[in-house]
Protein backbone atom coordinates (compact mmCIF):
# COMPACT_ATOMS: atom_id res chain seq x y z
CA UNK A 1 0.00 0.00 0.00
CA UNK A 2 1.51 3.51 -0.96
CA UNK A 3 1.82 6.55 0.91
CA UNK A 4 -1.43 8.18 -0.31
CA UNK A 5 -3.48 5.04 0.50
CA UNK A 6 -2.05 4.84 4.32
CA UNK A 7 -2.76 8.31 4.87
CA UNK A 8 -5.96 7.79 3.55
CA UNK A 9 -6.91 4.93 5.89
CA UNK A 10 -5.62 6.54 8.70
CA UNK A 11 -7.62 9.61 7.95
CA UNK A 12 -10.61 7.60 7.71
CA UNK A 13 -10.60 5.55 10.46
CA UNK A 14 -9.36 8.84 12.37
CA UNK A 15 -12.66 10.72 11.30
CA UNK A 16 -14.31 7.57 12.67
CA UNK A 17 -12.93 7.87 15.89
CA UNK A 18 -14.04 11.25 16.27
CA UNK A 19 -16.97 10.83 14.70
CA UNK A 20 -18.37 7.94 17.43
CA UNK A 21 -16.19 9.26 20.41
CA UNK A 22 -17.49 13.26 20.94
CA UNK A 23 -20.74 11.87 20.81
CA UNK A 24 -19.95 8.95 23.22
CA UNK A 25 -18.17 11.76 25.36
CA UNK A 26 -21.31 13.59 25.09
CA UNK A 27 -23.42 11.03 25.99
CA UNK A 28 -21.45 9.82 28.98
CA UNK A 29 -20.93 12.76 30.80
CA UNK A 30 -17.06 13.11 30.04
CA UNK A 31 -17.30 16.42 28.71
CA UNK A 32 -19.44 17.15 32.34
CA UNK A 33 -16.04 15.97 34.28
CA UNK A 34 -13.68 18.19 31.30
CA UNK A 35 -15.78 21.23 32.15
CA UNK A 36 -16.06 20.86 35.71
CA UNK A 37 -15.42 23.26 38.08
CA UNK A 38 -14.18 22.01 41.19
CA UNK A 39 -13.67 23.48 44.71
CA UNK A 40 -9.79 24.43 45.84
CA UNK A 41 -7.28 21.52 46.63
CA UNK A 42 -8.33 20.14 50.37
CA UNK A 43 -11.83 22.25 50.46
CA UNK A 44 -14.43 19.65 51.23
CA UNK A 45 -18.59 19.94 51.15
CA UNK A 46 -19.09 22.52 54.28
CA UNK A 47 -22.75 23.49 53.02
CA UNK A 48 -25.56 21.33 53.11
CA UNK A 49 -28.29 21.10 50.15
CA UNK A 50 -30.27 24.04 51.98
CA UNK A 51 -27.46 26.49 53.13
CA UNK A 52 -26.10 25.99 49.19
CA UNK A 53 -29.29 26.51 47.82
CA UNK A 54 -30.02 29.74 50.62
CA UNK A 55 -26.27 31.28 49.12
CA UNK A 56 -27.48 31.18 45.42
CA UNK A 57 -30.75 32.93 45.82
CA UNK A 58 -29.61 35.35 47.92
CA UNK A 59 -27.48 36.54 45.02
CA UNK A 60 -30.12 37.96 43.26
CA UNK A 61 -29.91 41.31 42.51
CA UNK A 62 -33.09 43.71 41.35
CA UNK A 63 -30.31 45.94 39.98
CA UNK A 64 -28.97 43.20 37.31
CA UNK A 65 -30.32 42.64 33.89
CA UNK A 66 -30.98 39.19 34.86
CA UNK A 67 -32.47 37.00 38.15
CA UNK A 68 -31.69 33.85 40.09
CA UNK A 69 -35.23 32.10 41.11
CA UNK A 70 -36.37 29.03 42.97
CA UNK A 71 -38.12 27.13 40.80
CA UNK A 72 -41.23 25.09 42.30
CA UNK A 73 -39.39 21.61 40.93
CA UNK A 74 -36.63 22.82 43.20
CA UNK A 75 -34.49 23.83 40.95
CA UNK A 76 -32.85 27.35 40.78
CA UNK A 77 -33.33 29.22 37.76
CA UNK A 78 -30.47 31.58 36.14
CA UNK A 79 -32.47 33.83 33.29
CA UNK A 80 -31.28 36.79 31.42
CA UNK A 81 -33.82 38.44 28.95
CA UNK A 82 -31.31 40.08 26.54
CA UNK A 83 -33.76 41.63 24.41
CA UNK A 84 -36.80 42.29 23.93
CA UNK A 85 -37.70 44.63 21.48
CA UNK A 86 -40.51 45.72 19.15
CA UNK A 87 -40.74 48.46 16.30
CA UNK A 88 -42.43 49.79 14.00
CA UNK A 89 -40.91 50.49 10.25
CA UNK A 90 -42.24 51.69 7.09
CA UNK A 91 -43.06 48.08 5.80
CA UNK A 92 -44.43 46.79 9.64
CA UNK A 93 -43.77 45.51 12.62
CA UNK A 94 -40.76 43.61 13.95
CA UNK A 95 -40.22 42.11 17.11
CA UNK A 96 -36.67 40.63 18.40
CA UNK A 97 -36.20 38.36 21.51
CA UNK A 98 -32.69 37.03 22.47
CA UNK A 99 -33.08 34.94 26.12
CA UNK A 100 -30.78 32.77 28.00
CA UNK A 101 -31.15 30.78 30.94
CA UNK A 102 -29.57 28.50 32.98
CA UNK A 103 -30.60 25.51 35.04
CA UNK A 104 -29.33 24.37 38.52
CA UNK A 105 -30.14 20.63 39.93
CA UNK A 106 -28.06 19.79 42.95
CA UNK A 107 -26.71 16.25 43.83
CA UNK A 108 -25.59 16.50 47.53
CA UNK A 109 -24.62 12.80 47.54
CA UNK A 110 -21.64 13.89 45.30
CA UNK A 111 -21.84 17.46 46.49
CA UNK A 112 -22.26 18.60 42.66
CA UNK A 113 -24.76 21.10 41.11
CA UNK A 114 -25.17 20.74 37.75
CA UNK A 115 -26.44 23.15 34.87
CA UNK A 116 -27.61 22.87 31.99
CA UNK A 117 -27.70 26.23 29.68
CA UNK A 118 -29.95 27.33 27.05
CA UNK A 119 -30.04 29.81 24.61
CA UNK A 120 -32.69 30.74 22.24
CA UNK A 121 -33.51 34.29 20.28
CA UNK A 122 -36.44 34.84 16.98
CA UNK A 123 -36.39 37.74 15.15
CA UNK A 124 -39.40 38.16 13.15
CA UNK A 125 -41.12 40.93 10.42
CA UNK A 126 -42.44 41.90 7.24
CA UNK A 127 -40.67 39.13 5.39
CA UNK A 128 -38.56 38.06 8.16
CA UNK A 129 -38.82 34.53 10.30
CA UNK A 130 -35.80 33.29 11.86
CA UNK A 131 -35.39 31.17 15.10
CA UNK A 132 -32.08 29.94 17.06
CA UNK A 133 -31.49 27.91 19.88
CA UNK A 134 -28.91 25.88 22.06
CA UNK A 135 -29.10 23.60 24.95
CA UNK A 136 -26.12 22.17 26.17
CA UNK A 137 -22.81 24.19 27.63
CA UNK A 138 -21.98 28.05 27.00
CA UNK A 139 -18.43 28.46 27.55
CA UNK A 140 -18.23 32.01 26.46
CA UNK A 141 -20.32 34.15 25.45
CA UNK A 142 -20.03 37.81 24.92
CA UNK A 143 -22.03 40.54 22.57
CA UNK A 144 -22.62 43.64 22.03
CA UNK A 145 -25.58 44.50 19.83
CA UNK A 146 -26.92 48.09 18.24
CA UNK A 147 -29.30 48.26 16.04
CA UNK A 148 -30.98 51.57 13.96
CA UNK A 149 -34.08 51.86 12.13
CA UNK A 150 -35.89 54.13 10.17
CA UNK A 151 -39.56 54.59 11.49
CA UNK A 152 -42.66 56.29 11.73
CA UNK A 153 -43.91 59.33 8.61
CA UNK A 154 -41.93 61.74 7.14
CA UNK A 155 -39.85 63.28 7.88
CA UNK A 156 -37.90 60.13 8.29
CA UNK A 157 -37.21 59.63 11.78
CA UNK A 158 -33.81 57.14 12.64
CA UNK A 159 -33.41 55.97 16.20
CA UNK A 160 -32.07 52.96 17.86
CA UNK A 161 -34.58 50.04 18.23
CA UNK A 162 -32.32 47.22 19.69
CA UNK A 163 -29.91 47.50 22.26
CA UNK A 164 -28.12 45.05 23.99
CA UNK A 165 -24.79 43.97 25.73
CA UNK A 166 -24.55 40.60 26.77
CA UNK A 167 -21.86 38.86 29.06
CA UNK A 168 -22.49 34.80 30.42
CA UNK A 169 -19.96 35.42 32.93
CA UNK A 170 -21.94 37.85 35.01
CA UNK A 171 -24.79 35.71 35.21
CA UNK A 172 -22.44 32.44 35.97
CA UNK A 173 -19.66 34.11 37.70
CA UNK A 174 -20.91 34.87 41.15
CA UNK A 175 -22.96 31.32 41.27
CA UNK A 176 -19.66 29.19 40.39
CA UNK A 177 -18.08 31.41 43.21
CA UNK A 178 -20.57 30.44 45.79
CA UNK A 179 -20.51 26.54 44.86
CA UNK A 180 -16.54 26.33 45.37
CA UNK A 181 -16.56 28.34 48.35
CA UNK A 182 -19.16 25.86 49.80
CA UNK A 183 -17.19 22.95 48.72
CA UNK A 184 -19.18 21.31 45.93
CA UNK A 185 -18.24 21.27 42.18
CA UNK A 186 -20.08 22.93 39.59
CA UNK A 187 -21.05 20.69 36.41
CA UNK A 188 -22.04 21.63 33.13
CA UNK A 189 -23.83 18.88 31.37
CA UNK A 190 -25.09 18.40 27.99
CA UNK A 191 -27.84 16.71 28.31
CA UNK A 192 -31.35 17.03 30.43
CA UNK A 193 -31.19 13.16 31.99
CA UNK A 194 -28.02 14.38 33.35
CA UNK A 195 -29.24 16.54 35.61
CA UNK A 196 -30.76 14.09 37.72
CA UNK A 197 -28.05 10.58 36.86
CA UNK A 198 -27.67 8.82 40.12
CA UNK A 199 -23.69 8.88 39.25
CA UNK A 200 -20.76 11.42 39.96
CA UNK A 201 -20.31 13.09 37.00
CA UNK A 202 -17.20 15.04 37.75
Amino acid sequence: MDLGATLGVGAGVLGLVIGLGVPLAMWRGTVSRWGAIRPEAGRYASCDEATLRARLLALDDSQQPFRYAAEPNGTIAAEWRIADAAWTQFFGRFQAVEHYRATLVFSPEHSEVRVLEQRSGSRTGPGEYTTNSFQGIVLFERSRHREWALTGNAPIDPREVLSYDFDVRRVKGPLIDATRECGWTWVPVVFRSHLTAGRKLS
